[in-house]
C-alpha cells in the first residue's frame, strides 16, 4: 500500500496496523506531533468522509493507495466550524419546511456531530451551549419543529461567529477590542446600579462583557506566539480570574472596583496595544 501525505510519498512503516482506520489513527497521532491534522483522505483516488465508520474497517490488503490531506491545526478547526455550521443551516431548513425525509438523514448524523461539539466549542469546566442542545434536540427531530429551527439557527449563528474567528482572528480581535473600549465607558453605571440593588441591569452589562472578552480571548489564541499578544491574553485572563472569584462570592464592591479602577482603564487601551500581522485565511 503506498502513503501519500499532500501528494508526497512517505515512508511510513505499517506494524500492527490491519485496517484504514488503524491507519489514519497512526497518521493522524504522526501528524499531530508536527502540528497538522488529517484534512481529507483518498482510498484508491476516491475521496471518503472523515466522519464515516464503513471505509474504517477496510483491510489493508484491500488497499493499493491511502493518500492524506494535512491541513495546520487553524485550517482544520475552520473546516470542522464550517462543516457543524452547515449542518445546523441544512436543520434549520429541513424543520421549517418539514422535510421528514431530510430530517431522518440528518438525525442519523447527529451523533457524530455531538462528539465534536465540545471541543468545537471549547466550553470549558461549566458548559452551557452543550446541555441546552440536549434538552431541545435530545429528543429527535420529528414533531418539534419550531423548537428545533430556533435551535438549529442559534448553533448555526454561534458556530459561524468561531468560524470567523479561526479563520481571520485579527479582524475578530480587532472588533472585540473596539467594542470593549466602546463598553468600557458604561463600566462606572456597574457599580452604582450593585450599591442601588439594580443587579439585574448590572449582571446583564457584565455578561455581555464576558462573552465579547471571552471572543476576544478565542481570536488571541488563533494569532501566534509574539509576545506583545501573549502579554495582553495574559493581563485580561489575570483580571478575569480576579472577576470571576468576586462574582462568586458576590462581593459587590470588588465587582465595582475591578471593573471601574481594573477593567476599564485595561479596555480603553486595548486596541492601542493591538499590533497585527497576520491575514485570513482564504
Amino acid at each position: 500500500m503506498t502513503i501519500t501525505i499532500n501528494g508526497d510519498n512517505i515512508n511510513y512503516t505499517l506494524e500492527e496496523e490491519k485496517t484504514a482506520g488503524d491507519v489514519l489513527n497512526g497518521l493522524s497521532s504522526w501528524l499531530e506531533e508536527s502540528g497538522l491534522l488529517v484534512g481529507g483522505i483518498l482510498l484508491d483516488e476516491e475521496s471518503v468522509p472523515l466522519g464515516g465508520t464503513e471505509w474504517r474497517n477496510l483491510p489493508i490488503g484491500d488497499i493499493n493507495s491511502f493518500s492524506v490531506e494535512a491541513v495546520s491545526l487553524r485550517e482544520g478547526r475552520v473546516r470542522q466550524l464550517e462543516t457543524a455550521r452547515d449542518y445546523f443551516i441544512l436543520l434549520k431548513n429541513a424543520a421549517e419546511a418539514g422535510d421528514e425525509d431530510a430530517l431522518n438523514e440528518l438525525s442519523d448524523g447527529f451523533d457524530d456531530l455531538k462528539r465534536i461539539l465540545p471541543h468545537l466549542l471549547d466550553e470549558g469546566p461549566h458548559p452551557s451551549i452543550i446541555p441546552h442542545l440536549e434538552e431541545t434536540l435530545g429528543k429527535g427531530f420529528h414533531n418539534n419543529g419550531s423548537t428545533v429551527a430556533l435551535e438549529a439557527t442559534r448553533l448555526a449563528t454561534l458556530l459561524d461567529s468561531r468560524c470567523k474567528e479561526a479563520a481571520d482572528p485579527e479582524a475578530e480581535a480587532g472588533s472585540a477590542a473596539a467594542a470593549l473600549a466602546a463598553m468600557a465607558e458604561s463600566l462606572d453605571d456597574v457599580a452604582v446600579h450593585l450599591q442601588t440593588g439594580k443587579d439585574k441591569q448590572a449582571m446583564d452589562t457584565i455578561i455581555r462583557l464576558t462573552e465579547i472578552l471571552q471572543a476576544f480571548m478565542r481570536s488571541l489564541s488563533w494569532i501566534g506566539s509574539d509576545e506583545g499578544i501573549k502579554q495582553i491574553a495574559d493581563d485580561m485572563n489575570g483580571i478575569l480570574a480576579e472577576l470571576e472569584e468576586a462574582l462568586k462570592a458576590n462581593d459587590t464592591v470588588l465587582i465595582g472596583d475591578l471593573l471601574e479602577y481594573e477593567i476599564k482603564p485595561r479596555l480603553l487601551n486595548l486596541p492601542a496595544r493591538l499590533n497585527f500581522s497576520g491575514g485570513a485565511i482564504t
